[in-house]
Parts: C-alpha cells; structure tokens; sequence
C-alpha cells in the first residue's frame, strides 16, 4: 500500500476519532450541567443574553452583598406574579445568618434587566420561611401569605400593601407602627403606597402625639428623611428618633409639598420613629409619603 493511499485511509479515522471524542465531552457537559441542576441550553443562554435578561442570580448579586455585610442571609429569590402589564414580579426571602430570630420578604418589580424593590416586610421576632400569593378577598388583585417560625401571616393588597407601589431606591420596611388613624382609610401603609393622594392621618394627641415607628434593616444608607403632605392636617413640627434616641426637631412647611430633610446622625439606624408634636390648624395630622435614603 502506497503512503498517499495509507494518508487517505487514516485522514478519516482521525475525523471520525475526533468527532466522536468532541460528542462524548459535550455529553459529558450536558450530564454535568443536569447533575448541577443547570438545564438552560445554550440556545437559550444566547437568547437570554441578547435580550439583555439576567439569571436570577445575576440580577440579585448586589443584593445579596448588601443585605449579607448588614448580618442577615438570602434565603430564597423567586418569580412571583406581577400586578402591572409589561413588568415581571420577584419575591425575595432573607433571615438572620442563623434563621432563628428575625428576617423579612421583599417584593420585587422589572422591566427589563432592572429590578427595582416595590414593598418590603420586617419582622423582629420572627422567621420568615415561605412565600406564596393567595386570593383572600376574590377582588383579582394578588394577596399574601408569609409562612414564619411563629405561624403564618397573610396580608391583603389594597388592605395593608399594595404591589402597585413605584419603585423604591430605600430599603425601610413599610410595616412598622403608627398611632392610631384616624379611619381604616387613612391607615400608616398609605405612606408608602407611592400615592401622593392617599395618606396616613392621625389625631395630634395631648400625649404621646401623633407617630409612624418603622425598621430599616440593612441600615439608613445617607439620612435624606423625605415627607410629602397633603393641602390639609399639615404637621407643624416633627422629632425624628434613631434607634431610640433623638436626633433632631425639625420645623416643616405650612404646604402641601415633599420636603426633604438631611439628617446625618440618622446613618446606619436600624429603627426610626416620626414624632408630629403639631400641625397647623385642625386636630390631625396627614403624611401622603414616607422615604428614607
């Protein structure tokens, strides 16, 4: 056998050889990746990353590293059902580090590769292990139901939440305490309903006064404390508390208007609480809008 046969006997050996060699590692990947619980082809990794979506991972990343340096864990991020066309709805689950004492759930809302936090719970005495929507009044719109250590809770939308709420750039939890309304109508949730229409409203008590308390668990980022009032029940003066102790009075406008306050002993508070000692004219008080940057 000449050598030019003998080459062009052994050239398709080897072809053959390394086709199969290159099946058998991409049969290997595939086995890996199912092992892993990777069952995205990669067909759909080009999709995705054309359209510029993100894993669930990626997209809660920066996430994780904040709510992990401020002593808690992310427990679980999952795809929960959004109330709004065109966006895509997040539920994200963290504890303390040993998921014995506290935690809290943070709805999230998308468009696009943004993810922006729409509502957020805190609870100090308990763990939170599970989230799932529930229909509790039969009005189409999405409610909830928080599985804890001590039981479960359920809240309903338009009630105590609302995931309609616009995107937050904060991180307090919306439901703290407050004195009491002065109707079911004017409720403390509505401070942060993204609704500057809508408000909590209070009596200006001879004692005690009229306040809204409430957690920020991964700490106040900078103090930029913003109030938005209503044309009526406007408040007069506040004193705002840091973890239990003062910081500062502050005197507010006589308008209906969003004003911002810088106030930089609040940093790194972990509990705050509003004090409305007076309002100009009329026995209540109204906020339409809370935020703390």
């Amino acid at each position: 056998m000449n050598s030019r046969l003998l080459t062009l006997l052994i050239i398709p050996l080897m072809v053959v050889s390394l086709l199969a060699s290159c099946g058998k590692k991409e049969e290997d990947a595939a086995e890996t990746e199912q092992a892993e619980g990777k069952t995205e082809s990669s067909l759909q990794k080009l999709a995705r990353d054309a359209k510029g979506d993100a894993s669930l991972e990626e997209e809660v990343a920066n996430v994780k590293d904040m709510i992990e340096a401020a002593g808690f864990t992310v427990k679980s991020y999952e795809n929960f059902p959004a109330q709004e066309v065109g966006r895509k709805g997040r539920m994200l689950v963290y504890t303390d580090k040993k998921s014995k004492q506290s935690g809290g759930v943070v709805y999230f809302k998308k468009t696009g590769p943004a993810v922006a936090p729409c509502w957020h719970w805190y609870f100090d005495d308990a763990v939170p292990e599970t989230v799932s929507k529930v229909e509790l009044n039969d009005d189409g719109l999405w409610d909830v139901k928080i599985v804890t250590s001590k039981g479960p809770l359920t809240f309903i939308q338009d009630d105590s939440f609302t995931l309609m709420a616009k995107d937050r750039s904060d991180w307090l939890a919306m439901n703290g305490q407050s004195s009491t309304p002065i109707s079911d109508g004017a409720a403390m949730w509505l401070c942060f309903d993204g609704d500057s229409t809508t408000a909590w409203a209070s009596p200006v008590a001879s004692e005690g006064n009229a306040f809204v308390e409430f957690h920020v668990p991964f700490g106040v980022e900078e103090g930029n404390l913003t109030l938005h009032t209503l044309a009526t029940d406007q408040p007069k003066t506040c004193t705002v508390f840091a973890d239990g102790k003062k910081i500062d009075t502050v005197e507010l406008k006589a308008s209906g208007v969003r004003q911002l306050m810088h106030l930089g002993a609040l940093k790194g508070a972990k509990r705050v609480r509003i004090v409305f000692e007076s309002s100009f004219g009329g026995d209540n008080v109204a906020v339409s809008e809370i935020a703390l940057k």
